[in-house]
């Protein structure tokens, strides 16, 4: 599926959540929390979704792991894509054998400190939860990349967080936080790569998974990636849309608009309507977002971190 700008359009953002056990600042949230898509839904929606040519599914939230029905989730959208899924990791380790049941082997685990009291103060979480998720994934051979969202409190850490992955041999990325909702602290790329120096970053050519990272190797061999949406625009070769909790489909994370996509089902019956009406809003799709000049009026914890 193309857009109007010949960007294949293949990958797909599913919040299935926006409950959260933790309360990260920047994806905090004071709206009253809202009914999510329910499995009938999303039954639907996966269908439609692959009839338009979707290949790849991320599941986000929230926290998509504090969701009951999460496995009967996966077991859905295993059946037509390539399942992957974004966690804070809290209750990684009881879910370690239902993902590698369901052939999610790609998982984002946000780590967005080392130290336990940095961890809270971001987070209001503990930081042992998230250490025993990633070594429960890492025994279970799941592939791992860690997140970490560069902000105030952390970003003196991050050549720790390099060092850390490093021994444990699995990729880093640092997210340039976004200007959504009201976020407006961002710490940008030039600062980042400031503190990264030590590490000879040496700029390559490879794709880990389906995001837009721009990655560089360390002199020790391991990956560090850069999602910069603000420093670094990569909307050119953006490929995806997302679907939040409650069933708004966005072409674009850095613009407001959206479509409803439940009360289309609702009313709609015919499925070469909403199949004709899902193609046009993927088409529209802007050529990039103005992040750089204001805020995004939307809420994070609904779209998927």
């Amino acid at each position: 599926m193309y857009d109007k700008h010949g960007r294949n359009i293949n990958y797909l953002r599913l919040s299935v959540n926006s409950k959260c056990n933790f309360d990260c600042f920047f994806c905090s949230s004071n709206r009253t929390i809202i009914h999510e898509l329910t499995l009938n839904e999303l039954k639907s929606l996966s269908e439609l979704f692959s009839l338009l040519g979707i290949e790849h599914v991320r599941i986000t939230g929230g926290e998509p792991l504090i969701r009951q029905d999460l496995p009967q989730i996966l077991e859905l959208f295993s059946k037509n894509f390539h399942i992957s899924i974004t966690t804070n990791g809290s209750h990684l380790k009881e879910f370690v054998k239902i993902l590698s049941k369901f052939h999610v082997r790609n998982i984002n685990l946000s780590l967005h400190s080392l130290d336990e009291e940095i961890f809270y103060k971001i987070t209001k979480a503990k930081l042992s939860d998230v250490l025993d998720g990633l070594k429960a994934a890492l025994k279970e051979k799941l592939n791992i990349k860690l997140n970490c969202v560069v902000n105030r409190y952390n970003v003196e850490e991050i050549p720790n967080l390099v060092r850390f992955a490093s021994k444990l041999k699995i990729p880093i990325r640092f997210i340039e936080l976004m200007p959504i909702g009201q976020n407006n602290e961002s710490i940008p790329l030039s600062e980042i790569m400031k503190r990264l120096e030590s590490f000879e970053l040496k700029p390559v050519n490879v794709k880990l998974g389906f995001g837009p990272a721009s990655y560089y190797v360390t002199k020790n061999g391991n990956y560090v990636g850069i999602i910069a949406a603000l420093s670094k625009n990569f909307c050119s070769s953006c490929n995806k849309i997302r679907v939040s909790s409650e069933g708004k489909l966005y072409p674009c994370l850095g613009s407001s608009f959206c479509i409803d996509l439940r009360e289309l089902l609702n009313r709609t019956s015919s499925k070469e309507e909403l199949l004709m009406i899902l193609r046009s809003t993927v088409e529209s799709k802007p050529l990039r977002h103005n992040m750089n000049e204001s805020f995004v009026q939307s809420d994070m914890r609904e779209l998927g971190g």
